[in-house]
């Protein structure tokens, strides 16, 4: 057994997202390209004889951390159990989650926890698990897991589990963005009439640039078919992409939403943009961070 230590749970964006169509099994197809970012969670181990999970959100506003709960729904915990009955490994460990990513924003925090849980794990309980094996457990918790894993920059389709990896585009500033909107990933999909502005070729574009290490084209040419489900029914999310794009910022909506994503030439100009929403009376959470490559993370 490993001493004590803390894992990082980085999160992820989405630079661009199409649903392309509903499969048989009730979810949706989608073509996407992942984003590590550093913005991360931390999951802290300590030796002990039992299992005791336990967790907090003190860096989040109040309403947020009421979405959190730390019993057996939470997806970290889901990816102990996991790890147990794979492996019927009975050790105990004293294990605390720390959350900063924000909850419900379309930034992958949930599986973010559940990657770092099993990275941790592996770790920790000295279980010697291969690459291969993590990423197969990691993909009966949700389609995100498998991406958050391994990190850096991938473009992902099926449920957003098919994973092909990119040479990742230098790091930049973002300043993430979230509204106080609730929004339902489910209920949006449910709108989806198999009709979208986003479609394969947008992907195919913003990938490119990419590859040309160009990411202010990438956010330029890309598209969200959630924006398109969610926008006409939230004007909040309208005004808040508004605010920066208005102001020459490149701005896209990360995921299944709220959060927008707004590309930064440098981190002063996050400061500004925080004062200028502040005097604008505007109630959004804002959080620095960078994009990050595979080899960035922990």
């Amino acid at each position: 057994m490993s001493k004590s230590f803390e894992q990082l749970g980085c999160s992820k964006i989405n630079i661009g997202l199409a649903i392309t169509g509903k499969r048989e099994d009730g979810y949706h197809d989608i073509d996407s390209i992942f984003q590590s970012i550093r913005l991360s969670d931390s999951i802290y181990f300590a030796k002990h004889h039992s299992v005791v999970f336990s967790g907090g959100a003190p860096e989040l506003p109040e309403y947020m951390q009421k979405l959190v709960t730390y019993g057996e729904e939470n997806l970290a915990l889901k990816a102990l159990r996991a790890i147990q009955a794979y492996t019927g490994c009975k050790a105990g460990a004293a294990i605390h989650l720390l959350k900063r990513v924000p909850i419900q924003a379309g930034l992958g925090g949930g599986s973010a926890d559940a990657a770092a849980m099993l990275v941790g794990l592996n770790r920790f309980w000295d279980l010697r698990l291969t690459q291969e094996e993590l990423l197969q457990i990691g993909a009966t918790l949700g389609s995100d897991v498998p991406f958050l894993l391994q990190g850096g920059t991938a473009r992902g389709t099926g449920r957003g589990e098919i994973l092909t990896y990119k040479k990742s585009p230098d790091p930049h500033w973002l300043l993430l963005v979230k509204p106080k909107v609730s929004v339902s990933t489910a209920a949006a999909y449910g709108r989806f009439t198999n009709k979208s502005v986003a479609t394969k070729q947008t992907i195919d574009t913003v990938q490119q640039h990419l590859e040309n290490n160009d990411l202010k084209s990438a956010f330029l040419t890309s598209a969200n078919t959630f924006e398109e489900l969610l926008f006409p029914d939230h004007e909040e999310l309208v005004i808040c992409k508004e605010f920066f794009t208005s102001r020459g910022y490149p701005t896209i909506m990360t995921g299944s939403g709220p959060t927008m994503v707004v590309l930064l030439d440098k981190p002063m100009e996050a400061l500004q943009l925080q004062e200028e929403i502040k005097a604008a009376g505007h109630d959004w959470l804002s959080l620095i961070t960078k994009t990050c490559t595979q080899e960035d993370l922990p």
